[in-house]
């Protein structure tokens, strides 16, 4: 059994997703220009390489040895135009992707701030001491009191805000845990964005 010209077109596209996340790791400017890579781009990767395994009949090194030779093909022409071949080939397989792996949504303070603090919770339980517990802590402090700040801002009462800021974390807690890719599913860089100092502020 062989690939057929779809299939080998979706391989083509996950290679590519791989060359873009690894370029948007090293701050490519052009890699950054498209949409994030690192979490969407991986899903895609996965699963079109256990679909061509399963309707192919190829073996996973075969499987593997046409991704690899896709990316180190892609390299070879870059090497004249990396920031054009690039955008050249990822662009045409966007729409595979958002077909395949449905955009990630962007959060809410609130969610940000829920979304931290399940990070901190599974970093804290796998390393109490280590050096990412107390940034992510701080982290979701920080958007914890700006997204009540906002509700307040926004007319309600200070109870009100504590309380959506909770039934947020609950939610995002219980998301988690019953959603196929749980947090994942969302923009979590955004929330870093967030969580940003304010101009001449500091935490």
């Amino acid at each position: 059994m062989a690939l057929s010209a779809d299939l080998r077109a979706e391989l083509h596209c996950a290679a590519a997703f791989a060359v873009a996340a690894s370029e948007q790791q090293r701050g490519t400017a052009a890699a950054l220009a498209l949409p994030p890579m690192a979490v969407r781009g991986k899903r895609y990767f996965a699963d079109v390489g256990e679909r061509a395994l399963r309707e192919s009949g190829l073996a996973q090194a075969a499987v593997r040895d046409l991704l690899i030779a896709d990316v180190a093909a892609m390299q070879r022409k870059a090497a004249a135009d990396p920031d054009g071949e690039l955008t050249a080939e990822v662009k045409p397989c966007l729409a595979r992707l958002d077909a395949a792996v449905p955009p990630l949504q962007v959060p809410d303070l609130a969610q940000c701030a829920a979304i931290l603090t399940l990070a901190y919770e599974e970093e804290h339980a796998r390393d109490p001491q280590g050096a990412a517990v107390r940034d992510l802590q701080t982290l979701a402090q920080v958007l914890g009191s700006r997204a009540r700040t906002a509700l307040i801002t926004g007319g309600a009462s200070g109870d009100s805000a504590d309380a959506a800021v909770e039934q947020a974390r609950d939610a995002m807690r219980s998301e988690a845990r019953s959603r196929p890719g749980g947090v994942d599913n969302y923009d979590i860089a955004h929330c870093y964005e967030l969580a940003a100092p304010d101009a001449k502020s500091h935490y």
